[in-house]
């Protein structure tokens, strides 16, 4: 697929903080080619920016990653150039004192005709904006201070076995989200007091009691992953909240890790502090020595009080105080030994390696500057990964990774004021969670139109296009009739805007560079099979097709809206892969359509006409391992080392279904 990298650099006689104040806050309306511009929050909390440029353009571009710690941004166009089949862009200021380097580059796919263009209009709107930056730095925006107001905790206990939830008298009625707080294996609830205290105030919060610990019981039988998410559904219905952000501390973060891959529609954030993968992604060897070690001294008599002491010169950071100390030694003391040998089993035995492109709500990452369990420069690797692997699978990242200075593993713990304005920014930016959230007038257009094409797809997808009744549509939005034909034109306009998102959700695995030819076309084969065998996919293409014959114009549109302009990425994927000396085609039309037929035509076909029956994993491994093993047999240059690498991607798919947990879903 033709692509272009555009990368422009200068250097600054500005300090790099004052450079990055201006350039983090993601408005752009100081740079020279911009007339306005709008900053939005999305429905799911993501920051975008709508801005029109100074020849009229419109354009919309979403954040992807920030790290105030590495002064990183990247982001994302979404819509308003026109040919991009992918357009991702990056910001980096390092320096020091007084002096600064500014790196802006963006990765380009397009059309073959538009490419060139593309970036050629990118340079120039680079350089003019570091132009801009060097000839007068424009003011950075007020920083907003978190106001909050420390309210009282309360317990609240429930369930079978009994769970304790550290919480708030607070009233917020209007919130249907809970703030849950998950500790670590050496932890209990009241390590969040802080934060419950903090944030009570605005948020619904509590911090739970894992079994066995404080005052939640243990269960009869080994606790497993599963209960503990179950643990969390428990939680959520008994205060009677429908979504959740989980905001986990080591074991805590593998807990809400977890969480995300078996009921990530329940979640609206994500923040996972000191900790992700646990271990996860360890070998049988490590995590053997792992538990062993830290059973040691149980094997020998002694309780966790006796070697509490130890555990907090190993966890605690060299500036933490004799009270924090303290209280980290008397979380510790007061595990019951049968409650710490339980949680070191389950942590030691997890089942299953995160498939992070499930994540489907904001992240963030934060981990102490001296935390030797969860250092930076792995916490930092692993929130890239999350980042990479989303946008690889067609997917919106955003990410937030963060080193708080001065602090250990227990960073809330260490340095609470900095933990606490870094979750505040995360929290209040999304959706309805706090009770103090207030939409602009800018973001209510953009969450109607949303809105509008969600109940767009799901009507279309009941009613075919003739059958789509735009009453009902405007009444599913909630929205007036008249407002469809504002923010859309017709009948017509809504369709199109409907699978225009489908074809940009398919074309996006093959835009992304990364990895080997087998690794995009794998991305893309499971991205592509997800899509088309959903349900309600499914559901349009029986009614567009059952249509064709009365209305042939809408069986064409949405082929040309749809599948013909996916299919024209697929095109460029091929060209770009034969040219780069991945594949030997004569034909790319023909490769392509090779590709998009081997795959998936024969599971489609079938579950169009069978409508009760639903695919397994299993069989579209199956059928996704053999249509790639042909395609590349006729067409890679290099067959035999890529249908080997296809092999042992099949080997590992397999294995991970064999030891998938039944909740994983």
């Amino acid at each position: 697929m033709p692509a272009e990298q555009v990368q422009c650099s200068r250097k600054l006689d500005a300090a790099p903080d004052d450079v990055w104040a201006v350039l983090r806050g993601f408005d752009i309306g100081w740079h020279p080619m911009v007339a306005s511009c709008t900053l939005l929050r999305g429905r799911a909390g993501a920051v975008t920016r709508a801005f029109t440029t100074t020849d009229g353009g419109q354009m919309v571009e979403q954040r992807s990653y920030l790290s105030d710690t590495d002064r990183v941004l990247r982001y994302t166009a979404l819509s308003g150039i026109e040919g991009a089949f992918g357009y991702a862009a990056s910001v980096e200021v390092t320096g020091k004192n007084g002096t600064s380097t500014v790196t802006w580059q963006a990765n380009i796919t397009a059309r073959a005709d538009r490419v060139a263009q593309i970036a050629d209009g990118t340079r120039a709107v680079f350089e003019a904006g570091l132009d801009q930056l060097g000839h007068d730095l424009p003011p950075a925006p007020p920083s907003k201070q978190a106001k909050r107001r420390p309210t009282a905790t309360k317990r609240m206990t429930f369930g079978t076995p009994r769970l304790s939830l550290l919480t708030t008298s607070a009233d917020h009625a209007a919130s249907d989200t809970l703030v849950l707080f998950l500790h670590g294996i050496g932890g209990q609830a009241t390590n969040w007091a802080d934060q419950i205290a903090a944030f009570g105030a605005g948020y619904r919060v509590a911090a739970m009691d894992l079994r066995g610990y404080g005052d939640s019981a243990r269960g009869p039988t080994q606790t497993q992953v599963s209960d503990y998410c179950a643990d969390i559904l428990a939680a959520a219905k008994q205060v009677g909240t429908k979504r959740v952000v989980l905001v986990g501390l080591s074991m805590g973060s593998w807990i809400a890790t977890s969480f995300a891959m078996r009921h990530g529609d329940m979640l609206a954030g994500l923040v996972l502090a000191g900790g992700c993968t646990g271990m996860s992604e360890a070998d049988p060897q490590e995590r053997d020595a792992f538990r062993a070690a830290r059973e040691l001294p149980l094997s020998q008599g002694q309780s966790p009080a006796d070697f509490a002491a130890s555990v907090v010169d190993i966890i605690a950071g060299p500036q933490a105080s004799k009270a924090q100390h303290d209280i980290l030694h008397a979380s510790m003391a007061a595990i019951p030994s049968d409650t710490y040998r339980d949680a070191l089993t389950c942590f030691c035995n997890p089942p299953e390696t995160f498939d992070f492109a499930k994540i489907s709500c904001p992240v963030l990452m934060v981990t102490g500057e001296h935390d030797r369990l969860a250092p930076p420069a792995e916490i930092r690797a692993v929130s890239r990964r999350i980042f990479s692997d989303l946008a690889a699978t067609g997917g919106h990242p955003d990410i937030r990774f963060e080193v708080l200075a001065g602090a250990g593993h227990l960073c809330n713990l260490e340095q609470p004021a900095a933990f606490n304005d870094v979750l505040a920014q995360f929290l209040e930016r999304l959706p309805h969670v706090g009770s103090a959230f207030k939409p602009t007038r800018a973001e209510k257009q953009h969450e109607k139109r949303a809105r509008i094409l969600q109940a767009a797809h799901a009507e279309f997808c009941e009613a075919g296009f003739d059958g789509a009744s735009m009453d009902r549509l405007a009444k599913a939005a909630d929205v007036s009739k008249p407002t469809l034909y504002q923010y859309f034109g017709d009948k017509d306009g809504l369709f199109a805007a409907v699978l225009e998102e489908g074809r940009a959700h398919i074309i996006a695995p093959l835009v992304g560079g990364d990895g080997t030819l087998v690794d995009r076309l794998w991305r893309f084969s499971w991205t592509y099979a997800r899509f088309v065998l959903r349900p309600d996919m499914l559901s349009l293409a029986r009614l567009i097709l059952g249509e064709a014959g009365r209305r042939p114009q809408s069986a064409v549109q949405y082929h040309q809206s749809g599948p013909a302009r996916a299919f024209d990425g697929l095109v460029e994927f091929v060209s770009a892969a034969d040219a780069a000396g991945e594949l030997d085609i004569d034909d790319p039309k023909r490769a392509a359509n090779d590709l998009w037929s081997l795959i998936l035509s024969g599971p489609r076909d079938h579950y169009l006409h069978h409508v009760a029956d639903r695919p397994t994993e299993a069989e579209l491994l199956a059928a996704i391992g053999h249509g790639l093993g042909v395609f590349l047999k006729a067409y890679s240059r290099n067959p035999s080392e890529d249908r080997q690498a296809l092999s042992d991607k099949m080997h590992a798919a397999q294995s991970r279904l064999d030891r998938a947990p039944k909740d994983a879903g």
